[in-house]
């Protein structure tokens, strides 16, 4: 499921295209790995980022996560399988997130009644 050494971004994007709701589902799934400082200010783990990429969010996974939390870092993998969301591998993400372009999102079908197969 992983490619080791390599970072992963979670995109908030189907399978099928759609935005994946809730709107703030990257910062409630980094949230698991977050704490509260000295400063009693939240911080989430420097592993685990909820980024906002040309208005398309994601979670950013590090490839440390992957050795120093095996189980945290698979239950991150699984929830991108099991919700179909879209994930791409590739090195040094951590440190150049902008430079990423999310995956398309699929245009809302015009409104009218549902199509039977044929």
């Amino acid at each position: 499921m992983g490619s080791a050494g390599l970072d992963v971004v979670i995109w908030g994007i189907t399978r099928a295209g759609r935005t994946f709701r809730p709107s703030d589902w990257a910062e409630r799934l980094a949230g698991l790995t977050s704490a509260f400082g000295h400063d009693q200010k939240l911080s989430y783990s420097p592993f685990v980022r909820p980024v906002a990429i040309r208005g398309v969010k994601a979670v950013i996974v590090g490839q440390t996560l992957e050795a120093l939390e095996p189980r945290l870092y698979h239950f991150l993998l699984n929830f991108a399988r099991d919700n179909e969301l879209q994930t791409a591998f590739a090195s040094g993400l951590m440190a150049h997130h902008d430079a990423l372009a999310p995956p398309s999102v699929a245009k809302a079908k015009p409104a009218g009644e549902p199509r039977e197969p044929v």
